[in-house]
């Protein structure tokens, strides 16, 4: 660039370096906007591979069929629980008794 008088006077050097950072922000932000259209596969070919082979070695039936005998061997038997102890209560009393030595 030619050092002339005159165009030194109408457009000033910062404005050459505001536009040149303009510049580089606009490239970096095109290349990150490239990037994101554009991103890596999240999983490897290794992974699809293993998932295939998976997927080959399955045996599918179609139908889920209970197991009618072990359903008729076993007897029905009662929960062990303690039915007094789920029933809802009257009022809203504290269950632990407050210590009597209190100071």
């Amino acid at each position: 660039m030619l050092n002339w008088p005159w165009t030194m006077g109408k457009i000033g050097e910062w404005f050459w370096r505001f536009l040149a950072a303009v510049m580089l922000f606009s490239v970096g932000w095109s290349i990150w906007i490239f990037y994101q259209l554009n991103p890596p596969p999240l999983a490897t070919n290794a992974a699809f591979e293993a998932a295939a082979k998976a997927r080959a070695n399955q045996s599918v039936k179609g139908v889920i069929a209970p197991a009618a005998a072990a359903a008729a061997a076993a007897p029905f038997r009662q929960p062990p629980i303690n039915a007094d102890k789920l029933k809802f209560t009257e009022s809203l009393a504290s269950p632990v008794a407050e210590p009597a030595d209190r100071k």
